[in-house]
């Protein structure tokens, strides 16, 4: 019995390691959405200048439209002006002119200021460009680094699935039938390791006697609050002891 609870426990210790692989497979694809969503929300400070400049360019494109739209009026008002009687009249069409071409004026300011803005815009993004990439090209090392890390622990997820198979060959089918129906039963928990007089895994107290039994490993002997296979090492104890 002792060889194959040693077994057991070797297998047990497999399988931890199997699920701590699998943690990390699912871990890394959780960290890598995370770190792609982080990187284009960092995005967002290029976004944002490039929308205050197609904001600054409507606006533009809306002053030039208004002179196009005065420049008609003037037209209109000059061939008014050829047809005025009087000169009541006539002097009412020249300050109406007069007044429309001042706003093209004041429009051609305010494009002159937009233009303006425009190459600062410019520079903003330029500016903001550069920051991005910056940080872009580290979160994009770091998905990298993941990426490399995921690859690598699926190859070493098929090593470990290999070795335990090798395990489970070595172990008596009746021991392995016990293991598999506590292992699917206890989440993946089958074997409690003992190292002083407690249940490894829920830190119950082991009665003498039970722990009397485990010691002399002559019979499974299960905890008797969780279930569980309870292992100790003996030689271990034996060579602390001599220590």
């Amino acid at each position: 019995m002792k060889d194959g609870l040693e077994l057991l426990y070797t297998l047990q210790q497999q399988d931890d390691k199997i699920a701590r692989i699998e943690n990390i497979l699912q871990e890394i694809p959780i960290e890598i959405k995370k770190l792609e969503k982080e990187r284009d929300n960092k995005a967002s400070i290029v976004q944002d200048t490039r929308t205050k400049l197609d904001q600054n360019k409507k606006q533009r494109e809306e002053l030039e439209k208004q002179i196009l739209q005065t420049k008609e009026k003037i037209k209109k008002k000059k061939e008014q002006l050829n047809k005025a009687t009087t000169n009541k009249e006539y002097q009412g069409f020249i300050t109406e002119i007069k007044y429309e071409e001042a706003s093209i004026t004041s429009i051609e300011e305010k494009i002159i200021e937009k233009m303006v803005e425009s190459d600062e815009i410019m520079q903003e993004i330029r500016k903001n460009e550069s920051e991005y990439n910056k940080i872009a090209k580290e979160y994009n090392k770091k998905i990298k680094d993941f990426t490399t890390d995921f690859k690598y622990q699926k190859v070493k997820l098929e090593k470990e699935i290999k070795n335990k198979a090798e395990i489970q060959s070595k172990v008596q089918e009746k021991l392995l039938k016990i293991y598999n129906k506590l292992f699917t039963k206890k989440s993946g928990k089958a074997v409690s390791y003992v190292e002083t007089c407690f249940c490894g895994i829920c830190n119950m107290k082991i009665r003498p006697q039970l722990l009397s039994e485990i010691i002399s490993n002559k019979k499974l002997i299960t905890c008797e609050n969780c279930g569980r296979i309870l292992y100790k090492k003996i030689e271990e104890e034996n060579n602390k002891d001599q220590a």
